[in-house]
């Protein structure tokens, strides 16, 4: 029984919009000033969907693309051997190819050779950054047949705005140089320079104060930026050493600046907003006084940095106004990046790891399930079953240190799934090397529980020289499966990798938990049988505390599967129904647009109770609750024992159930 909602199709504008001829859609669409070059996904045209555009940029006529603001950047990747950019006027800009060093070119223009040395036969990255505002990208050329592929989207970006220290004037690479390009790539995160030599905050005296310009798309005009198109993660706020030479007073610098930090905050509701103590001590009681008036007026997330002792006179400096050289730039970025981590990740140290590619914190790993990374900055550990990671790299070879013996599958790109049986150490992944290019590689440990009781801890990677870490392609939605040694995968031939839950993610697409423990029941038993309802919220089944941040990521279904075991333990139906409806409220609680999937129990335990459970939380309101009767999935060669699927008995259970959650989340 699957309690489903009436669901309503669009066939009549569907219909309407089969008979418009393509003449007819191009008219209105022109009319209503709306029509844009609409390209294949795929084909390296300006509106290529698979171009990732970070800055501002001007996109609207489809076929150039307007870098504003300096530093801002494309990037995508592409199949084949080479890439061509076109540029419809002279222009400077660096190039990176599978995330090697930016490669300058100046002062090109038409059809630019990216890859004058063919690169090996893959699937490459490229970034192409131009070093300065309103200048045009027209779209890349391929080899014949190649296409370009969805890059993996690094967490978050950071915005910085300021004058001609942010924008990095006087440096070789300018915005590359700068200060806020060096912490954008240590945090591992994208970025971007809404700042511009010779602006002040406050508009005075013929000098642009970013207190308005900020909000436009350009350093110059008045066209508004239509901040839908990104959302920062932070924003870094650099700005008073020029206001000073433009007669502005205290009062005027500090109403100004409180007010620009409201009105970004307006902007950026999630953002943490950085005050950064100017280089040259300017309005340093004024920048602080603002951050003070936020503070008091409820916004927590408004933050002063003082840059007290960051840089030396002389030595870090290309001159005597304020601007800093290279060597500068990179202490401002060492200070500053884990100033920004600590805001957004909970601790300084995290920033810092975020600068090394495949080590614990790096942000390009993904990391799936319940997984403690507080307590050591060095090992993160896996709780309940199932958890895994992904992380993309790029270089031939690739090893994973483990400091205890373990067990783990492991798996590059799309091959077959292989796996380590008692390891230990540095463990060699690729004992034949890899091709060139970019690979990725997903990992995940045997469940911890019972008699085995191997070291399941991640301590990093071990990469190629000069490689790096890139976030691939990921699910955007996840399903969790909660429940006992059935939903780990107890007697299936690979665990966790072959129970029901993993199956069920990977047919779907979709990202997958296992929050499930051997031998558990719903209700914490006097005997001592661990009790899910109580460990749900836990970071560990074994453990009181800490309770798991459910922050950390967001379920789009929920499958319980519990009960089997609660009959053993002397568990009174009146106690399984009132603990099963406060699981189905703590799950609510913790995924509030999630489907809710409760399962009858293969043995058909506690039915009535269950479907009464999930009765009482449609009736008191919740009506993305739905009870599905399991009755005949299994038959007796599905099982290995009286209770437990094999192979063959979780392939079937994911048969019938897929279609039930899919129907639910729409994939």
């Amino acid at each position: 029984m699957l309690t489903s909602p009436h669901r309503s199709g669009r066939r009549g504008a569907r219909a309407l919009a089969a008979v418009l001829t393509t003449a007819l859609v191009v008219c209105l669409l022109s009319l209503a000033g709306l029509t844009r070059a609409h390209a294949a996904p795929g084909d390296g045209s300006v509106s290529d969907p698979h171009l990732v555009y970070v800055g501002r940029w001007d996109t609207s006529s489809g076929t150039t693309a307007v870098a504003h603001w300096a530093g801002a950047y494309v990037q995508t990747s592409f199949t084949g051997t080479t890439v061509q950019v076109k540029a419809r006027d002279a222009v400077n800009l660096h190039v990176s190819v599978d995330g090697g060093p930016d490669v300058f070119h100046a002062g090109v223009r038409g059809t630019v050779n990216l890859t004058p040395r063919p690169l090996a036969p893959g699937t490459h990255a490229l970034r192409i950054t131009y070093r300065s505002g309103d200048t045009v990208f027209q779209g890349l050329v391929l080899d014949a047949g190649a296409r370009t592929v969805a890059p993996g989207a690094a967490p978050g970006l950071i915005e910085f705005v300021g004058d001609s220290i942010t924008a990095g004037a006087l440096t070789d690479r300018l915005a590359l140089d700068s200060y806020a390009w060096k912490t954008g790539e240590r945090l591992g995160m994208r970025h971007t320079r809404i700042a511009r030599a010779g602006y002040c905050l406050v508009a005075r005296s013929g000098c642009t104060g970013l207190s308005g310009q900020f909000f436009r798309t350009a350093s110059t005009g008045a066209v508004d930026w239509d901040f839908s198109r990104y959302r920062a993660s932070a924003v870094v706020v650099n700005l008073g050493t020029n206001d000073i030479g433009h007669g502005v007073t205290g009062a005027a610098f500090q109403a100004a600046y409180t007010a620009f930090l409201r009105d970004v905050r307006a902007k950026y509701p999630d953002a943490t907003l950085f005050a950064v103590r100017t280089l040259k001590k300017r309005y340093v009681a004024e920048t602080r006084a603002a951050v003070a008036a936020r503070n008091g007026a409820g916004d927590s997330r408004v933050r002063y940095v003082d840059t007290s002792g960051w840089l030396t006179d002389g030595a870090d400096y290309e001159d005597g106004n304020g601007h800093p050289n290279e060597a500068g730039h990179t202490k401002f970025a060492d200070r500053l990046a884990p100033v920004i981590g600590a805001a957004l990740n909970g601790t300084a140290s995290a920033s810092v790891r975020a600068a090394a590619p495949g080590q614990p914190g790096d942000p390009n790993i993904k990391f799936v399930g319940r997984w403690d990374t507080t307590t050591s900055s060095t090992a993160y550990t896996p709780y309940w079953a199932g958890a895994y990671y992904r992380v993309g790299f790029t270089g031939r070879t690739v090893q994973l240190k483990q400091r205890g013996t373990i067990d783990f599958w492991a798996r590059i790109d799309d091959g077959p799934v292989r796996f380590y049986d008692d390891v230990k150490g540095t463990v060699n992944l690729t004992p034949a090397a890899l091709s060139p290019g970019r690979h990725t590689l997903q990992v995940n440990y045997q469940v911890v529980a019972g008699s085995y009781r191997g070291d399941a801890v991640f301590q990093g990677l071990v990469l190629d020289s000069g490689a790096t870490t890139f976030a691939p392609p990921a699910p955007t939605k996840l399903v969790e499966f909660v429940g006992d040694s059935i939903t780990v995968g107890t007697t299936s031939s690979q665990n966790a990798r072959t129970a029901y839950g993993w199956l069920i993610g990977e047919r779907l697409g979709t990202e997958h938990t296992q929050i499930a423990q051997g031998g558990a029941c719903l209700v914490a038993a006097t005997d001592g049988c661990v009790g899910l309802e109580r460990q749900y919220t836990k970071l560990n089944p074994n453990a009181a505390t800490p309770d798991w941040d459910a922050a950390r990521y967001r379920a789009d279904a929920v499958v319980i599967n519990l009960g089997t075991n609660d009959a053993g333990h002397g568990v009174s139906s009146a106690q399984f129904q009132a603990a099963c409806s406060s699981l189905l409220r703590k799950v609510r609680a913790a995924h509030p647009g999630a489907w809710i999937f409760a399962l009858e129990t293969f043995r058909g335990r506690f039915v009535p109770q269950t479907e009464a459970a999930v009765r009482g939380a449609v009736a008191g309101g919740d009506s993305r609750v739905s009870f599905v009767d399991t009755t005949g999935w299994l038959g007796s060669g599905d099982l290995t024992d009286s209770v437990h699927p094999n192979d063959q008995g979780h392939r079937a259970i994911a048969d019938r159930l897929a279609p039930v959650v899919a129907a639910r989340i729409g994939v």
